[in-house]
């Protein structure tokens, strides 16, 4: 999973369940969490979904 592809993915999943944090969404995907956290701070800059808190990728 790379790319666009990958970030519609993890914002699927964020959809889906709400509240999530990036490490639960590193198993489903097979991604380093890293990964996820940058995807998860592109989304929430480009406003597709925001962080409950902003010292926390949840």
């Amino acid at each position: 999973m790379k790319g666009i592809i990958g970030s519609l993915r993890i914002l699927e999943a964020v959809a889906r369940h709400q509240s999530v944090a990036a490490g639960e969404l590193t198993d489903p995907f097979g991604l380093p969490k890293p990964t996820v956290r940058r995807t998860l701070f592109t989304l929430d800059e480009a406003g597709w979904l925001r962080a409950t808190r902003k010292d926390t990728t949840r």
